[in-house]
């Protein structure tokens, strides 16, 4: 008799201990722990690449919108996220080079504008799949975050956009500035592209 009421004992301090306010709050506190972020102004920088050296070239893209694909983590805040990109809007930080990007680059490459999609963002890495040239292929991308900003990063090659000739096309007009030492005159299809997002707590 006196084993089964200590048993007895033993289930019930279980279930107060269960059922108390502690638990609950602690419940409480866990659930209201979930981090929601506020996006700001996107900035997008771009890096092409010249002579055989691969001197880098940056420069800006000033019309550019993004928008979030959900709330509360920053996983939850890129995936399905969208941006477009007005290419006329190509700022390289110098006036002269801006028209010929414009005219023999983005012309050529028919693309006046560059629409993307993420498809997946988890512990720093995801896929982006990028429009252009009437082509969709997708590209790896990393990324990082603090309590004010989201910086994304990545790396694409035109190519694969069917962008060869207006490779081409710019590195003619701009022969003589893609000439490095070696007598060779160079532009990379290569550009490391990284996009700038506040997005504060």
């Amino acid at each position: 008799m006196k084993t089964r009421n200590y048993i007895s004992l033993i289930i019930a301090l279980v279930v107060m201990y269960a059922c108390s306010p502690k638990k609950a709050q602690e419940e409480t506190t866990t659930e209201t722990t979930a981090v929601t972020y506020e996006v700001g102004a996107a900035k997008v920088k771009w890096t092409a690449f010249k002579l055989t050296e691969r001197i880098g070239v940056s420069g800006t893209f000033d019309d550019l919108s993004v928008t979030a694909g959900g709330e509360g983590s920053v996983d939850s805040l890129l995936v399905n996220g969208t941006f477009s990109i007005n290419t006329s809007s190509v700022n390289s930080n110098e006036a002269t080079r801006d028209p010929k990007i414009k005219a023999s680059f983005f012309e050529p490459f028919n693309t006046p504008q560059i629409t993307g999609k993420i498809l997946s963002a988890t512990g720093g890495r995801g896929t982006v799949e990028l429009m252009m040239n009437d082509t969709t292929s997708a590209v790896p991308f990393t990324y990082i975050s603090n309590d004010s900003t989201l910086v994304l990063t990545t790396s694409i090659d035109v190519t694969n956009w069917n962008g060869a000739a207006a490779i081409d096309s710019l590195n003619s007009v701009c022969e003589l500035l893609h000439k490095g030492s070696d007598g060779v005159s160079k532009l990379w299809p290569d550009v490391v592209v990284q996009v700038t997002i506040p997005a504060k707590k």
